[in-house]
């Protein structure tokens, strides 16, 4: 479950810090390498106002990345169910 909006966690986390919850004890040498290579792939970028990258948006790559995204619902009725 995803935390509350008012969890006084910072949304901003520097490079070591996002390190150490994705990777752990690996941190910050993987992470390095790792994100240029998700970066290709949409990982969000380093923000040149904060010098961080936003968190949730990092949790959002990784789990889309893992298939933990939520479904899109159809944008129409597929017709009456038929149980009989």
């Amino acid at each position: 479950m995803p935390a509350a909006a008012n969890d006084n966690n910072p949304l901003y986390l520097s490079e070591a810090s996002i390190a150490q919850r994705v990777l752990g004890a690996k941190s910050r040498t993987a992470w390095d390498a790792l994100a240029i290579i998700w970066e290709r792939d949409g990982l969000p970028r380093i923000d040149p106002m904060t010098g961080c990258r936003y968190w949730p948006a990092v949790r959002a790559f990784l789990d889309r990345r893992h298939g933990l995204h939520q479904a899109a619902l159809p944008s129409t009725v597929d017709g009456a169910e038929n149980w009989t």
